[in-house]
C-alpha cells in the first residue's frame, strides 16, 4: 500500500487540489480531498473535517466522509467521550493516534464503533492541535481482522497532504475576491478563514482568540457589536451539523450600496424628503422609496431614523 503514496502521486494530488481550489467552495474541496486521499492509501473508509478537542468538550464541528453510513456521525456523537483516538491526541499533544480492534486497549464505545462499522484499524491525524481552536483532522479506517494499519510513511503522506488542503481552503477558496471569507458552524464557531478575514475580525475585536465569532451569531448572520455584518449562505452538507459561508461586510455602511443608493442615503442623511430627493436626482418618488427600502434591508435598519444614525456613525469612524 505504501508504494502508492509516493512523490508522483503527491504531486498529482497537489496539482488537482490547487486547480479545484480556484473554482470550488471549501466543503467541496474537503470532500474531494478525503475521497482522493482515501483511495491513494488504500483505506476502506475515511472521515475528515474540523474538530473541537478540549478537555471539557470533544466534538466534530463540520465533516465529510467516504464509504461510511449516514448514521456514523450520530453514533460517534453518542460515544465520543470514549473515543481513544481523540483522548490520545488530547492527553499526549501528539498530532497522530491509532486504534487496533485486535489490540489490548479498548473502551466500550470504541468496541461498539469498531464492531458496528467493521473498522478494525483506525488512525487519525490532527493538524496543529495545540495552536488551532478548530483543527483540521483526517481519520482513516481499514476493515478486517487481518488488515494492516497505516504505516508511518502513509501517515506522513496524509499529514502533508492535509496541510495543503488547509492552505488551499484558506488561501484560495476562502480568499477569492468577492467570494466567501469565513466558514463557520451553526453556533458561529470559526472553522476556516481567509487571512484578510482574520485581520479584519481582530482589528474590530482586539484580543479575539479566533474560535467563535464575537457577539451573537444568529440565523441572519449578524454580530452584536455591529462594526461588521455578514452575508450568510449555507454550505453543502456532506455529514453532521450544518455549516455556513460568511462574506464580511466592513464597518463602512456605504460598502454594501450601489452608487445610486449611496446618493439617496446622502440626501436622506441631510434630512430631505422622498419628493425632494426625486427632484434632485431627476427620478420618481416611487423609485426613491424602492431604493430606500433596499438600503434599509441591506444595512439592517428598521426605519429612516435608524438609517441616519447608522450613516452618521459611519461618517464619524
Amino acid at each position: 500500500m505504501e508504494a502508492r503514496a509516493d512523490f508522483g502521486t503527491f504531486s498529482a494530488f497537489l496539482f488537482a487540489l490547487y486547480e479545484r481550489s480556484r473554482v470550488q467552495d471549501a466543503m467541496t474541496i474537503l470532500n474531494w480531498s478525503v475521497q482522493s486521499l482515501g483511495d491513494t492509501v488504500g483505506c476502506d473508509s475515511n472521515w475528515g473535517g474540523w474538530a473541537d478537542l478540549t478537555k471539557d468538550e470533544i466534538d466534530v464541528c463540520a465533516s465529510v466522509s467516504r464509504n461510511l453510513p449516514d448514521d456514523y456521525y450520530r453514533f460517534w456523537s453518542a460515544i465520543k467521550h470514549q473515543d481513544l483516538l481523540a483522548h490520545d491526541v488530547i492527553s499526549t499533544g501528539s498530532e497522530v493516534a491509532i486504534y487496533n480492534r485486535q489490540g489490548t486497549r479498548h473502551t466500550e464505545g470504541m468496541v461498539a464503533l469498531s464492531d458496528r462499522y467493521y473498522l478494525d484499524k483506525m488512525s487519525v491525524i490532527v493538524l496543529d492541535y495545540k495552536t488551532t481552536a478548530t483543527p483540521l483532522f483526517l481519520s482513516s479506517y481499514r476493515s478486517g481482522r487481518n488488515a494492516e494499519p497505516l504505516g508511518p510513511h502513509e501517515m506522513q503522506y496524509l499529514r502533508a497532504a492535509m496541510e495543503h488542503v488547509r492552505f488551499a481552503v484558506e488561501r484560495n477558496a476562502l480568499a477569492r475576491k468577492g467570494e466567501h471569507d469565513l466558514l463557520v458552524n451553526h453556533v458561529g464557531q470559526v472553522l476556516a478563514a481567509s487571512p484578510e478575514a482574520l485581520r479584519i475580525l481582530r482589528e474590530c475585536w482586539p484580543g479575539w482568540k479566533g474560535d467563535r465569532l464575537p457577539g451573537s451569531f444568529n440565523a441572519r448572520g449578524s454580530a452584536s457589536k455591529a462594526r461588521i455584518r455578514f452575508e450568510k449562505q449555507e454550505a453543502p452538507r456532506f455529514s453532521g451539523p450544518p455549516v455556513f459561508y460568511l462574506k464580511l461586510r466592513g464597518s463602512d455602511p456605504y460598502s454594501q450600496l450601489t452608487p445610486r443608493e449611496r446618493e439617496i442615503v446622502h440626501h436622506i442623511a441631510d434630512g430631505q424628503t422622498h419628493k425632494e430627493i426625486a427632484r434632485a436626482l431627476n427620478i420618481s418618488p416611487a423609485t426613491v422609496r424602492n431604493h430606500t427600502q433596499a438600503v434599509l434591508t441591506k444595512l439592517g435598519a428598521r426605519n429612516k431614523a435608524a438609517l441616519i444614525k447608522l450613516v452618521q456613525a459611519g461618517r464619524s469612524n
